[in-house]
């Protein structure tokens, strides 16, 4: 019997309800199961070698949570595939995945005994003081601006996770009509990109954010990034186009996009993110690269 462990981000109220339902529900499929609230504890990370593989439930963060632990592990140490049970807002990383969010958790149990495993590339990130790595995306302008701006946004008519996306998006189209744009510099492989932009990102992933889809073409596995710029003259399409996603109407924009294995990154813009992480803009330049076949998904 192939032995789970369960690491999850239980919200509040439904911790205890949930849990006996999620280890019941893994059970029932035909899996032993051990259980851990991320949210409370480390000790979870002693048993990795005691499981078959990790199922991770709740959003994109508490993914990038238990990977941080997955990526630190070294070549001794067995890899340990991850099942996703996606309970999150914007749940970008299962999406690209094909892991249907609307889907309740009893579905996609049931199907990890005919999944087959993905293959997942991991972006690393450094400069001269620090390095880190990404799942989703990582870059700078519109992105953490708005990441900044949810944090203290009024959100009490906020009821539902639909309900937090369209005013993401809401305060995502006020932010793209003021903001400032930066100059960037960019070595990609061989080829020098350079300009203005409001938004920049390095994606590993299909969507980041909102669910805003910035590079429909990426694929999990490909050794490469997809590298997404909206430049300063696309200012006002790229408004019309947020203001028809927040309509539910029809939206296309024509991002200025481009695929890379290696980059080196010299942005001048004050914001820069990781992820669903803020953090204090790296000393120029930034050095980004694939490392391929890191990671395992149940799929």
């Amino acid at each position: 019997m192939q032995q789970a462990i369960l690491l999850h981000n239980p919200g509040a109220g439904d911790e205890d309800h949930l849990k006996s339902d999620l280890v019941k529900a893994i059970e029932a499929a035909g899996f032993g199961c051990v259980y851990f609230s991320v949210k409370k504890e480390d000790n979870w990370k002693q048993q990795l070698d005691q499981a078959d593989f990790a199922v991770v439930a709740g959003g994109d963060g508490t993914v990038r949570r238990v990977v941080k632990e997955l990526v630190k592990r070294n070549t001794l140490e067995k890899k340990l595939p991850i099942a996703l049970l996606p309970m999150g807002t914007a749940n970008n990383l299962s999406k690209t995945l094909g892991i249907d969010p609307q889907l309740d958790y009893k579905s996609h149990i049931k199907d990890w005994k005919k999944s087959k495993l993905q293959r997942f590339d991991v972006g690393v990130i450094k400069n001269v003081e620090t390095i880190d790595f990404f799942l989703e995306g990582a870059g700078y302008g519109l992105f953490p601006k708005l990441m900044r701006k949810m944090d203290v946004v009024d959100q009490s008519q906020v009821k539902t996770a639909k309900d937090e996306l369209q005013l993401a998006l809401e305060v995502l189209y006020d932010i793209t009509l003021s903001a400032k744009a930066t100059t960037y510099w960019i070595k990609a492989d061989d080829t020098i990109y350079e300009g203005k932009s409001l938004l920049l990102e390095v994606m590993n992933i299909q969507s980041i954010g909102p669910n805003l889809i910035l590079s429909p073409q990426a694929k999990t596995d490909d050794g490469l990034f997809d590298v997404v710029i909206v430049d300063e003259e696309q200012r006002e399409d790229f408004a019309n186009y947020i203001k028809k996603l927040m309509t539910d109407e029809t939206a296309k924009f024509k991002w200025k996009t481009f695929k890379a294995k290696a980059l080196t990154i010299d942005c001048k813009s004050k914001h820069m993110h990781v992820d669903d992480e803020l953090i204090l803009p790296l000393k120029n330049p930034v050095v980004l690269e694939v490392r391929e076949n890191v990671l395992e998904f149940l799929v």
